[in-house]
């Protein structure tokens, strides 16, 4: 009976290596299979063409894209050259679709203003330069003051 007991325990080591060794083997064909799709899907996604990003569809986006592509570097530089002191600008208003600007500013007299028009009125971007109103009006010192606003539309050259 010893014989026949180590015989069957042999046989079902045997069976259990067996068992052990088939797992093994189906890890390892599962292990293959989910790379081998992994790969094939890499490939199908690399042959694909890259997405258009969110952003180019949006109204917003070609909005802003048109704001950008405007001469906005040649027309501030051409705002700051004119704004010398006695002038002193408080109000900067623009409207990209139209290509106007408004500008807010304060000078010690409406002369002062007159040439701060004059100024701009030199740059060849903002010749179309033009008051829209002034106040005289004392500042806190009670010295002299005009506040006046202007509107000037800038003018790309080719």
């Amino acid at each position: 009976m010893l014989i026949a007991g180590l015989v069957l325990m042999g046989m079902m080591v045997r069976q259990y290596l067996d068992l052990k060794h088939r797992q093994a083997a189906l890890v390892q064909a599962h292990q293959q299979q989910v790379q081998a799709q992994a790969e094939e899907e890499r490939q199908r996604l690399a042959m694909l063409p890259p997405p258009a990003p969110a952003y180019m569809d949006d109204k917003r986006w070609r909005h802003a894209a048109k704001e950008l592509a405007l001469p906005w570097i040649s027309t501030l530089r051409a705002v700051e050259h004119a704004t010398k002191p006695p002038i002193f600008l408080v109000g900067f208003k623009s409207d990209p679709a139209t290509g106007r600007l408004q500008l807010d500013a304060e000078a010690p007299s409406f002369d002062a203003a007159l040439d701060f028009v004059v100024a701009l009125q030199a740059s060849p971007s903002l010749a179309q330069t033009q008051i829209l109103s002034h106040e005289d009006a004392p500042d806190p010192q009670g010295r002299p003051l005009t506040r006046f606003s202007l509107q000037t539309r800038w003018v790309t050259t080719p």
